[in-house]
């Protein structure tokens, strides 16, 4: 930051602060990532039984975020995404090649495969690369990566119990210790428990984070 820049934006602002009740004013500048669905800097869940096309809709959805196309009827914000296949990024791979056959573009859109094994758990390993990789794509992509999808929750754990209170409560830490640095939505894709209508498998702590 320029001396000049730095004079008008003023000190830093400190992790902890608080804010007089007549001063408090929420930002409502930014449109929704997608409308009624995606909001900015938030945490969600898509969720369902395994091979019913959750990797799918992920996808498209972030594909319509990347290209700033409407997804299914829904205004959608333009902004740079990145898809963290955890499972390893073979299918994942041809479902890429698949959107650039059937939506052609003259240009690329800003949207990033990480093909690899993360691992979220405990003290988050692999978080402070990953906001690395992404820093240096948003570099590349010339914009601020605004979307993030962890596919699957499960492969992103590391082995940990999704089940236990302390497991998945260092997972969500982690998914915003990412949240917070990159200042993005992450998506995390989940499977349902054998009870369909107790919703996401795995402890609780997850649906109350989310």
């Amino acid at each position: 930051v320029t001396p000049e820049v730095a004079a008008t934006v003023g000190p830093p602002r400190p992790r902890l602060y608080y804010e007089r009740f007549a001063d408090v004013e929420p930002d409502l500048s930014k449109p929704e990532l997608i409308e009624g669905l995606l909001d900015h800097g938030a945490m969600s869940v898509l969720y369902g039984e395994s091979n019913t096309g959750k990797t799918f809709v992920a996808l498209d959805m972030a594909h319509a975020v990347a290209t700033g196309t409407k997804w299914l009827g829904r205004e959608v914000e333009q902004c740079a995404v990145v898809y963290v296949a955890a499972e390893g990024g073979g299918g994942v791979k041809r479902r890429f090649k698949a959107l650039r056959v059937k939506r052609p573009s003259q240009s690329p859109p800003p949207l990033a495969l990480v093909p690899c094994t993360v691992d979220f758990s405990g003290n988050g390993a692999d978080v402070r690369p990953i906001i690395d990789l992404i820093r240096t794509f948003e570099k590349e992509a010339g914009q601020p990566v605004r979307l993030i999808v962890i596919d699957t929750l499960s492969r992103a754990m590391g082995g940990a119990d999704e089940n236990a209170s302390t497991d998945m409560t260092a997972f969500v830490k982690n998914v915003d210790r990412l949240r917070e640095a990159i200042k993005a939505h992450v998506m995390v894709i989940h499977h349902s428990g054998k009870d369909k209508a107790r919703g996401a498998r795995g402890h609780s702590s997850l649906r109350a984070a989310t």
